[in-house]
């Protein structure tokens, strides 16, 4: 079975769900949708720079050693703002980003799946009801 982007990034938000301290019949997802945009926000400023690299480079299917770090990146930066919040550790560590991040390799295909699977993360967080 091929790997399903959307179902695995529901059930990772699902897994953040708890009930509420205020009213346990209430269920919070206790990561902030501007926590989860602060990475959104650079996974999309590093999607930018691979469309670019992709229109000056059309036959090539891997990223430049340049990008690849900056992909290496994003595990640093999402790694730092882990240990400066409790709730994004938690997120992180139920939606896996580590793994998928050390996925991408040198690979366009693999970091665009990746990608969308951001995108599905922030769309069940805004679904759930994830904290503004």
């Amino acid at each position: 079975m091929a790997f399903d982007i959307v179902e695995e990034a529901e059930k990772a938000i699902e897994k953040l769900r708890k009930p509420s301290r205020k009213d346990p019949s209430k269920m919070v997802i206790n990561v902030t949708t501007s926590q989860i945009r602060k990475f959104l926000t650079a996974v999309n400023s590093l999607k930018n720079k691979i469309d670019v690299y992709k229109i000056n480079h059309l036959n090539e299917d891997v990223l430049s050693d340049d990008l690849v770090m900056e992909v290496k990146f994003l595990r640093v930066n999402i790694l730092y703002q882990a240990k400066r919040e409790k709730a994004v550790e938690d997120f992180i560590r139920k939606a896996n980003i580590e793994e998928h991040i050390n996925k991408i390799g040198n690979s366009i295909a693999n970091f665009n799946k990746f990608y969308k699977y951001v995108e599905a993360l922030v769309a069940f967080h805004k679904y759930y009801g994830g904290r503004d």
